[in-house]
């Protein structure tokens, strides 16, 4: 089967779980091509998972997903108008593995896979494993109609010719496509003139500096061991380079009877960490169970429905404060079940003052207070926030002391699971995300409240609370705070450039200045079509046939006061491309990352029993592709 032949072909840029999803979904569609022979290329550098997945990578690189969510397959929860084909989750999988079910050999996936349980964080690369299982399972599915053909390479180019396309990869190959679908991830973003200044200064002095990109991707080399390295940004990014600056290098954390300790090699650096926060996300809650769901009391799904019916919502006025009195509701339900000594009243006093009473105003709080008299058995969500706001310290010990405490008071309350009022109510918080992904969708909110609320707020603080890391790393950073290799610089962190060096301060700690030759970025950018290193994305914005979306601030008018979110703009469901005219490519489609700020939540993957969004998006797309080839 060729193109020469009178086959049709189809493009998937990217081979990460989309990339894959759409495979999988044009096989499941395969009679939509109506019996044309179709040859479906598969482009991406890294292997079949992509490179944030590839099963190459070190084994204390965590997931963030439980094991029992992830999935690749459609079940019957979802609701898409292809054939639902149902399949094993990851954990699935792993009992399949452990069962000789299914062949591997490399004895460290199968003792990973021996260890899962449904409620586990796995290890990334046995993710990896699973979509290269389910690849080549998908694989056995093709029709004799279909062939797949894989390329190790990058997409530099895609360009129209007559009713095709043609698609330059960076060997300089091209490809002929009747359809490209663009389902590529986090790209790195080219580097603003602060970011220019740091590279140019670290290649003239002879230091370190890693700019903000996916950990497993950063050459960590030259960070010299035993020396100090300044790492701005305390998320989840950070929580992989500590893993890969540590046991990375050869360290080893140990349990003994006073707790985890850390067993250095000799080999990692003096890690001196903040961000703007100063405290890194929160642990999930050790709730030896999937983590459970608590029914709104306020933001109910008849409330988001009304609210995505009428649009152009502004999340601080008509959002914030219906996620906010959901997550107090469950704060004060977990209270009143674990300590109900804490009450001077009924608790259902709580519930009453939060349906009647506006959220932020004094009735409310008067009413909480009274309920509940002792200030430090009250939730307190500004402080969950921003706990080092307005604190002083007069030294760096005095911050170490504060730091470790706090560390531990969190891991304490992870450790209590459904009986911490404050880890429940960080679940209820994050789900209050839930609604973003119907709300944000087509400029659902006004665009200055989705720039200035969520993207720069509710996004951190929800992350930071409910989609922190396993309560393991919380340990591991306490030993290794203990052991002299983290040293907290405090809130607000600045870094600026000496002839002595890279300088971090925080002016909320006196004496916290610290000079080091290396300085490590441990964000992750929101994707930017604007600034994106991507040459295909760019290419494609160059040329007219890709622009960035713009969030309208007022109906009927998307430029006076509307916000440019960076995201790539697509029209509705299949997504096709939409270029600077306004018009949709009909043959070029997109989905996943590069929307985000169009689309909400998009790095997301597919969880299992929850109709997925994603899996209905690739649906759709491989659908519509396969229905170009009748045209």
């Amino acid at each position: 089967m060729t193109a020469a032949d009178g086959a049709a072909e189809i493009v998937i840029i990217g081979a990460g779980p989309r990339g894959c999803s759409l495979l999988e979904r044009l096989i499941a569609n395969a009679e939509l091509a109506g019996g044309r022979a179709v040859i479906i290329h598969l482009v991406d550098p890294a292997p079949v998972g992509g490179r944030v997945w590839r099963p190459d990578q070190p084994g204390h690189l965590l997931m963030n997903t439980l094991c029992a969510d992830a999935t690749h397959f459609t079940d019957d929860s979802v609701t898409c108008a292809g054939p639902i084909v149902p399949g094993p989750t990851l954990y699935d999988w792993c009992r399949w593995v452990t069962a000789g079910e299914v062949a591997l050999d490399d004895a460290e996936l199968i003792a990973m896979a021996e260890e899962m349980r449904p409620h586990s964080h796995p290890p990334r690369r046995l993710l990896g494993a699973y979509l290269d299982w389910c690849f080549r399972t998908d694989l056995g599915r093709l029709p004799p109609t279909m062939r797949v053909v894989e390329h190790r390479q990058t997409a530099v180019g895609c360009r129209p010719e007559a009713d095709r396309l043609r698609v330059t990869l960076a060997d300089g190959a091209d490809l002929t496509a009747d359809a490209v679908l663009i389902a590529t991830g986090h790209a790195d973003l080219a580097p603003g003139a602060a970011e220019r200044s740091r590279i140019a200064t670290a290649r003239d002095h002879d230091r370190f500096y890693g700019r903000p990109a996916n950990p497993i991707d950063q050459d960590l080399s030259a960070i010299a061991a035993g020396r100090p390295v300044i790492m701005r940004g305390l998320g989840m990014n950070f929580f992989d380079y500590v893993s890969l600056l540590t046991e990375g290098r050869g360290g080893r954390f140990e349990e003994t009877d006073a707790g985890l300790v850390y067993r250095p090699s000799g080999a990692e650096p003096t890690m001196v960490v903040g961000s703007g926060r100063g405290t890194p996300y929160r642990a999930k809650a050790v709730f030896g169970t999937m983590t459970p769901r608590f029914p709104p009391s306020f933001l109910t799904a008849e409330v988001i429905e009304r609210l995505h019916r009428r649009g152009m919502i502004d999340f601080t006025t008509e959002l914030w404060p219906l996620i906010a009195k959901d997550t107090l509701a469950v704060y004060y339900e977990t209270l009143a079940r674990v300590r109900p000594e804490a009450f001077a009243a009924d608790p259902e006093l709580i519930m009453k003052a939060l349906r009647e009473c506006d959220w932020g105003g004094a009735e409310l709080a008067a009413a909480i207070e009274s309920v509940v008299p002792e200030p430090a058995q009250r939730a307190d969500l500004a402080a969950w926030d921003r706990p080092l706001a307005g604190r002083r310290f007069d030294s760096p010990a005095a911050l170490h002391a504060w730091w470790l405490a706090d560390l531990r008071r969190d891991l304490a309350e992870a450790a209590r699971g459904l009986d911490s009022p404050l880890k429940c109510a960080s679940v209820m918080l994050g789900q209050g995300r839930t609604s973003l992904r119907t709300l944000v969708r087509y400029g659902g909110l006004l665009g200055h409240s989705y720039d200035a609320a969520v993207d720069r707020w509710y996004k951190g603080f929800a992350g930071s609370l409910a989609s922190g890391p396993p309560a393991r790393r919380i340990a591991e950073l306490i030993a290794l705070t203990e052991a002299g290799l983290v040293r907290p610089i405090g809130p607000e962190l600045t870094v600026t450039e000496s002839d002595r060096g890279f300088v971090a301060a925080s002016g909320q700690v006196a004496g916290s200045e610290v000079i080091a030759a290396a300085f490590l970025e441990c964000y992750l950018p929101a994707p930017d079509l604007r600034r994106t290193a991507d040459p295909l994305l760019a290419g494609l914005r160059h040329a007219g046939l890709a622009r960035p979306y713009r969030i309208p601030d007022h109906t009927g008018d998307p430029e006076p006061g509307a916000f440019e979110s960076g995201a790539v703009e697509v029209g509705l469901e299949p997504y096709r491309l939409v270029g600077t005219d306004g018009s949709e490519h009909p043959r070029i489609f997109a989905v996943g990352v590069p929307l985000e700020g169009l689309h909400f939540g998009t790095q997301l993957g597919p969880l299992a029993g929850t109709n997925s969004r994603f899996l209905r998006e690739t649906d759709a797309v491989a659908r519509a592709a396969l229905e170009l080839l009748h045209l």
